[in-house]
């Protein structure tokens, strides 16, 4: 493709330095704003970019693996992101719309900076509610990268349905329910091989055993392809989206999500335990196995930051 007139006129590199060098490379390609905030001259590298369309992100990710640059969506916690390493945070404050709302079916589709308190407003005049727990300054995309309390096998009752991410590899796919529910097959070799390697997993026995649990044990949702019916349910259909829940931007950048509201009159789910700022308890056990796979599955070359030892 023939560069535009708009290149013609940006400025060329000023520097061979590579955190220079990865902030203006980045700034020539995305849409919204890229800000240097290393603290002192010398130090990693810290910059924030402004999402302003999906490509912003796709085009981070690239520089974020040829210049060894960590790629840090909005739900990272402080402790995941190492010291020594150069990072980018991922600011989705301007990729916050609304962007359909079915009220005959009960499902919203809303970018991940959308806050809780403009869906809850938008919602008001409806017969729909979004119950999820969270202040309304709070972003979707954030709740979903920090909600973790579902019961073990009932993911589904956060009311997420689906999820368009981009991988560790830069592509996009939706994740959804699977099998005859799917609506969307994934397109990209990345998303098949996660597929497979996540459905062996799942079969994993301390994975069948974590499911009796009262609480899921685990930080990962691997209950997601195993999920459980209720009292007179058919049996669900697995949900690749649900391993989002809980993942603290470790895993994958949602950028738009698709939710199924409840009706206004009916209490929101019960969930297993109260939402935590750290589950671990210091001491290793099965599950930490389990996590240490489902992060390698998504992100074997450490693109996303690692809440994993």
């Amino acid at each position: 493709m023939k560069p535009g007139r708009r290149a013609f006129f940006l400025p060329r590199m000023l520097t061979d330095a590579p955190w220079p060098a990865f902030c203006q490379r980045l700034a020539r390609m995305a849409r919204g704003q890229v800000l240097d905030e290393t603290p002192t001259p010398g130090a990693p590298g810290r910059g924030r970019l402004v999402v302003g369309r999906e490509e912003d992100v796709y085009h981070a990710s690239a520089l974020c693996r040829e210049f060894g640059v960590l790629l840090v969506p909005s739900g990272a916690r402080e402790s995941a992101l190492p010291a020594d390493r150069a990072w980018l945070r991922l600011d989705v404050s301007k990729f916050a719309a609304i962007e359909a709302v079915d009220e005959r079916a009960g499902v919203v589709i809303v970018q991940a900076g959308c806050l809780l308190g403009e869906l809850r407003s938008r919602l008001s005049a409806t017969s729909w509610r979004w119950h999820a727990a969270g202040a309304d300054d709070e972003s979707v995309g954030a709740w979903l990268e920090r909600t973790r309390g579902w019961l073990p096998g009932r993911c589904r009752d956060s009311g997420l349905d689906a999820a368009l991410v981009m991988l560790a590899d830069g592509s996009f796919e939706q994740l959804g329910p699977f099998g005859v529910d799917s609506t969307r097959p994934l397109r990209s070799a990345a998303g098949r091989q996660l597929v497979s390697e996540l459905f062996q997993l799942a079969a994993d026995p301390v994975v069948t055993a974590m499911l009796e649990e009262p609480a899921w044990p685990a930080g990962y949702r691997i209950d997601a392809l195993v999920p459980k019916p209720g009292p007179g349910e058919a049996a669900p259909a697995p949900n690749l989206a649900h391993l989002l829940l809980g993942s603290e931007g470790t895993l994958a950048w949602a950028a738009r999500l698709r939710l199924r509201l409840r009706d206004a009159g009916l209490p929101p789910p019960a969930l297993a335990v109260p939402e935590q700022d750290d589950k671990r308890s210091g001491r290793e056990m099965p599950s930490d196995r389990i996590d240490a796979v489902v992060k390698t599955t998504f992100d074997v070359g450490c693109v996303f930051p690692s809440s994993v030892v």
